[in-house]
């Protein structure tokens, strides 16, 4: 693991003001096709995952703005209900997550769902493309002045997860700490950041004794089930807190709340604060690619073909997202992934 000597010197109450501070700077996040708006049958449309959710609004309104002939249109993960994405398309239940994106987009056709939202990368046996745009990091937050170490080894984070380590001061490294039960939280089963992150610290269990049975949405520590809960731990896109604290892109839900991610990991802090940003010396184990989903077919359709590749193609004859989006993948918090965005993978 690599690391940096210099640790996260913020005290609990600075970073409570800190980032209340940001909170009531902060606009509410757009949300879905505008109001008023009801995407063409020829207009892209994604669906699936929370954490480039707020990305993809921004890069709607980007996109859109350059009166492309297929405008492009993003479906939140929440709230929860019926969606009809597109004039002429089929009702279906709003997918809630990268999975259920996934799920959305090889259930139906062009007529209803484009795109879906991937915060994890492709698995085998399918025909999609995984197109990635951007890099993020997942890392851990906790109740800010709560009984969470400002550090945990990759071992620890493992074993709160797979419930080795079930109260703080059970930690090798925090033997003098509270004697409170860790609360054990995860996102709900389809998020992409939960599959990613349990991968990561290579837990293959679909479900452990000490984890919560509430699994809050993610990347917001807005939840009720982390107001007032000092014993609180959730994985969190680096990325997104990074867009919610420094770059005003969170509001309302989508906010970290009651909780931090600026903590350490093996001794490497995972927010850059003076920078703003997250910190690409992380072990690699933390960092992941995120993408936007198509059909193959589709890709290679005639006439839906062009409408993908006018927007997320790397050649140089197309693919706006990769060549002349400018600064927004990094005003998001995300990390450019230079020449390899617009690279295709399949899997499902």
């Amino acid at each position: 693991m690599r690391s940096v000597t210099r640790k996260l010197a913020l005290s609990s109450a600075a970073a409570v003001a800190s980032l209340a501070a940001v909170a009531a700077t902060v606009g509410p996040a757009s949300a879905d096709p505008p109001v008023g708006t009801t995407p063409a049958a020829s207009d892209i449309v994604s669906v699936g995952s929370d954490t480039i959710q707020a990305f993809d609004n921004g890069l709607s309104a980007a996109y859109n703005a350059t009166s492309p002939t297929s405008k492009y249109y993003s479906w939140d993960a929440t709230p929860a209900g019926n969606i009809t994405p597109k004039s002429g398309a089929s009702t279906i239940a709003r997918p809630n997550g990268s999975g259920a994106g996934i799920t959305a987009l090889n259930g139906n056709t062009h007529s209803t769902v484009d795109v879906a939202r991937s915060s994890r990368g492709p698995q085998t046996g399918s025909d999609d493309w995984f197109i990635a745009f951007a890099t993020d990091a997942v890392g851990w937050s906790a109740y800010t002045g709560g009984h969470a170490p400002s550090n945990l080894t990759s071992a620890e984070l493992k074993g709160i997860y797979n419930c080795t380590y079930t109260t703080w001061n059970s930690l090798p490294s925090n033997p003098t700490a509270s004697t409170a039960t860790i609360k054990v939280y995860l996102p709900q089963a389809s998020s992409g950041t939960r599959s990613f992150f349990l991968s990561a610290l290579g837990i293959t269990a679909t479900t452990e004794p000490c984890w919560q049975t509430a699994t809050p949405e993610e990347n917001e520590g807005t939840d009720a089930a982390f107001t007032s809960n000092p014993d609180a731990i959730f994985p969190y896109s680096l990325s997104h807190y990074v867009g919610q604290v420094y770059k005003s892109k969170g509001g309302g839900n989508d906010l970290p709340g009651s909780l931090d991610a600026q903590r350490s990991l093996d001794g490497t802090a995972q927010i850059l604060t003076a920078s703003q940003d997250w910190n690409s010396s992380l072990s690699l184990t933390y960092s992941r690619n995120v993408y936007h989903v198509v059909r193959q077919a589709d890709w290679s359709d005639a006439t839906e073909g062009p409408r993908l590749k006018a927007l997320f193609d790397r050649s140089s004859a197309n693919g706006w997202l990769c060549k002349s989006s400018g600064t927004l993948i990094t005003d998001y918090g995300f990390h450019s992934l230079g020449a390899g965005c617009g690279t295709r993978t399949g899997g499902k």
